[in-house]
């Protein structure tokens, strides 16, 4: 008799995607946020959140959910809340959708760099970055 044994030597890692339940209906190109609560779980992320990532398909509430990881080396198509040109630095919109970064004074969080055109609430290409901190002053 035959034993098929699998080994899995790096349990808990993920290279360019991850898994999750959706809590609420949850859009594709939308950037996602973890629930407070229960971080097995994710929903759209709003203009003030720290997304992680991006929702690969539809998913309704409670079903799986495959999420491609923000700063991984592939490109993702993600819908645009705004117009967007190629070459501007995106930051999260409402409803996980992007803008393109403000000229007015403040602090955003950039996710990544456009790399094709869109008019607003079409896809638009992006290399996402990991999300950090991006001051605008005078």
């Amino acid at each position: 008799m035959n034993t098929l044994i699998l080994s899995n030597s790096i349990v808990g890692t993920h290279e360019d995607c991850i898994t999750k339940y959706a809590k609420t209906a949850i859009k594709p190109c939308r950037l996602v946020v973890l629930d407070d609560t229960d971080p097995s779980q994710v929903i759209h992320a709003t203009a003030s959140s720290l997304p992680f990532g991006v929702a690969d398909d539809e998913a309704a509430i409670g079903e799986i959910l495959n999420v491609d990881l923000l700063g991984c080396s592939n490109t993702i198509k993600i819908t645009a809340g705004a117009a967007v040109n190629a070459g501007e630095l995106l930051i999260p919109g409402s409803d996980g959708k992007v803008l393109p970064l403000p000229t007015t004074t403040g602090t955003y969080t950039c996710i990544g760099l456009a790399l094709s055109k869109a008019p607003s609430g079409s896809e638009v290409e992006v290399l996402t970055s990991l999300p950090y901190p991006y001051t605008i002053t005078e």
